[in-house]
């Protein structure tokens, strides 16, 4: 009876492993994210009665700090907590700003007040929570002066309207935070300049209303960084004086296309299978902060935030920004990122508390003990709740149809990182063409790297070397003037594998077919046993052309007298790079362009930056596959060098048994095959454990592989 029971199981597992995986599958598409349905948002009208409900009139503080959660905060003045650390920081940079002279109205490349407004919103908030913290009048009376001084400013630059984003912010903070230290007059003046520079500005864009703009972000569809900056700033203002009757019509309206439109683009822009964000890291966080402020508010103002970052692809976004970082932490800086950046950002203080998942926050955390400082850390701070997080992680993140893959054989500063940037080439939203690129770093030193941003308002910036693939670690087939690889091309990834010998493949084939190719495959693998990567391309062109295979860095190269291998050093770091394939020779050239490129005039300055190359020429069938070992204190050469395979030889060779073809028959393929099982009845199993074949109560390798058999069969 029960093999005759196990026998209709493991068919009916057969019929579920072959039908269609979308049978089940929910409707992702771009119109199903853009229905009327936004979480439990009803409109503005019902933000502010559920904001009166929940505190009632004129009650403030209330945007995202509050009397309780300031009280909180003075217990830690003193302490040796991380909490005041952090309190000491904000008070020596209150202290600071004390000092200074009030911020002037001030565009200094003709477009932008923003600096400007980001100034005044850092002082503000800093001044405004040092006053309900530690109670002293002067910091008060100095977050009021930055404030009255931008009153007077004859506009908060809507032209530009991140400017007038930011300065709206810090209007809605200082308003809030210090609306009982403030008389009615102070209040109505700040009052007056948020609806007349801020809120009545919104509107117009909101409404596209006739006005010179540089960019129509509201009507920009899919949009980026800005939706959420511009949206969740107004938002803040509308909720820090909607209660006030010469408020609280327009606060509503603003409420209203504010939230829709930021939930629509959230479920955009952040991706649901992996949390890639669509502009990269940098932005990622300039994004996430203001969804993290704008969620906050609406928390701390009406107990809710109606669903606005309930979103798997928030969420995974944190994995996004954890592994497509080094050890360090500093980014992986595809796209337009700084080289390098530190990811150690405060807003992962608010996902911890949103998800509450709290091993988030302790990147921060670090950073703040170290010599760290942002507001954002006060508002989010919970190091009660952190203390408590678990900092064991996977070492490896990816799947097939991704836009990136990362590997390292610990979390560990000394460990080796490196990571394969794959995606969509989107030169409006903060893309570069370098699909392929790759960073590696180890021991804190990092190898090969990104260039990072270049001047936005440079002419032809597009054809600009740092924008180029010629000025990322990837490849350029038959150079010319034209863009090196295709705008719009999606080349995502292909095979993933973790474990011990962890790789991801990616087809850059669609990038490259526009220069004469045929296939185009890159792999990058790990052998973590000897921390070795592997960066192989498999190339195929309709004809005989040329290849250019680079590496940038901004360490010493030195290359073999025969040009198969490299040393390169990182202040007393040194890493061997050696080809393992058989075509192509290392050269060391300078980071600037080819003499087949546009001519760029003004670009950055890459003097700091070499690249290690591979240049084939005449060629129409290529593999090039590049090994790079860390060389330890006193070696001259690895005592290992891996031997070149083939990508399709790259996965793992599936024995019976392995449920996850990661090539073991592991406890975890057990647990797998038993939850394929557990739908017989409690009472049918008795003393015998589904998938035991031998009814001997246990499930073992023998278990595993005959039932893998029958599976098969």
């Amino acid at each position: 009876m029960k093999k005759q029971l196990l026998s209709i199981l493991l068919v009916l597992v057969m019929i579920i492993g072959i039908m269609p995986v979308n049978a089940f599958a929910e409707n992702n598409s771009a119109d199903a994210s853009e229905t009327e349905s936004y979480g439990t948002f009803i409109d503005g009208e019902q933000v502010l009665r559920d904001m009166l409900e929940a505190n009632g009139m004129y009650a403030h503080p209330r945007i995202i700090m509050s009397e309780e959660r300031f009280a909180k905060l003075k217990k830690s003045v003193g302490s040796d907590s991380v909490t005041g650390v952090l309190l000491e920081k904000l008070r020596s940079e209150a202290d600071r700003i004390l000092t200074a002279p009030v911020a002037q109205y001030e565009i200094p490349d003709g477009i932008r007040l923003l600096e400007t407004s980001k100034r005044i919103q850092r002082r503000v908030a800093a001044l405004a929570m040092a006053y309900n913290i530690f109670g002293e009048e002067q910091y008060a009376q100095r977050c009021y002066a930055e404030l009255e001084a931008a009153c007077h400013f004859k506009d908060w630059n809507p032209r530009h309207f991140l400017d007038t984003a930011e300065m709206t912010t810090a209007f809605a903070l200082g308003y809030d935070w210090l609306y009982h230290w403030m008389n009615e007059e102070q209040r109505a003046l700040l009052r007056e300049n948020m609806i007349e520079k801020g809120l009545n500005q919104v509107m117009e864009d909101y409404e596209d209303k006739p006005r010179e703009r540089t960019y129509k972000w509201y009507q920009d569809y899919p949009g980026d960084n800005w939706k959420l900056v511009c949206n969740g700033s107004m938002s803040m203002a509308a909720l820090a004086i909607g209660d006030e009757a010469d408020a609280k019509d327009i606060a509503s309206d603003v409420l209203n296309y504010a939230y829709k439109e930021s939930y629509s683009f959230v479920r955009r822009a952040y991706s649901a299978k992996d949390g890639t964000y669509s502009e990269g890291l940098g932005y990622w966080d300039y994004a996430t902060y203001y969804l993290g402020l704008l969620s906050s508010s609406l928390i701390s103002t009406t107990g809710t935030d109606y669903g606005l970052a309930d979103y798997e692809g928030v969420r995974k976004s944190v994995d996004f920004v954890r592994y497509m970082s080094s050890n360090t932490p500093k980014s992986f800086s595809f796209g337009d990122d700084g080289d390098s950046r530190d990811t150690g950002w405060a807003v992962l203080l608010w996902l911890a508390e949103y998800y509450q998942s709290y091993d988030y926050a302790l990147t921060r955390l670090k950073k703040i003990e170290n010599d760290s400082f942002y507001y954002l850390d006060v508002l989010w701070i919970d190091e009660e709740k952190t203390s408590e997080a678990s900092k064991d992680s996977p070492t490896d993140w990816g799947e097939v149809g991704a836009s990136n893959a990362s590997f390292r054989n610990t979390w560990d500063e000394s460990g080796i990182v490196t990571a394969l940037h794959a995606g969509e080439n989107n030169y409006k939203y903060h893309g570069h063409y370098d699909l392929g690129t790759f960073y590696l770093e180890s021991n804190g030193a990092r190898f090969f790297t990104d260039l990072g941003n270049e001047n936005y308002e440079l002419d032809n910036r597009k054809y600009s070397y740092r924008i180029r693939a010629e000025g990322h670690n990837t490849l350029v087939i038959n150079p010319s003037t034209e863009l090196d690889q295709a705008e719009g091309a999606e080349c995502l990834i292909t095979e993933f594998s973790a474990g011990d010998e962890a790789y991801a493949l990616t087809d850059l084939t669609a990038a490259y077919a526009q220069s004469g190719a045929e296939r185009v495959v890159r792999g990058l693998k790990m052998i973590k046993e000897h921390e070795c990567v592997i960066v192989q391309d498999e190339i195929s062109l309709k004809e005989n052309g040329e290849i250019y295979w680079f590496a940038h860095t901004k360490g010493q190269i030195a290359v073999a007298d025969d040009g198969r291998s490299a040393v390169v050093t990182v202040g007393s770091e040194r890493m061997w790079v050696e080809i393992i394939s058989e075509d192509g020779k290392f050269t060391v050239m300078n980071a600037e362009s080819l003499p087949t490129s546009l001519s760029v005039p003004n670009q950055s300055d890459n003097s700091e930056y070499r690249k290690l190359a591979v240049h084939l020429t005449n060629t129409k069938e290529a593999a090039i596959a590049v090994a790079c070992i860390p060389l330890k204190e006193g070696e001259s050469k690895p005592a290992w060098i891996p031997s070149m395979n083939a990508l399709s030889e790259w996965a793992p060779k599936v024995i019976e048994g392995d449920v996850n073809a990661d090539g073991q028959c592991s406890v975890a393929d057990v647990i797998a095959l038993q939850k394929w099982l557990l739908c017989v009845p409690d009472a049918a199993l008795a003393d015998w454990k589904a998938g035991d074949l031998c009814e001997d109560g246990r499930i073992d390798a023998f278990d595993l592989c005959m039932m893998k058999r029958k599976l098969w069969k």
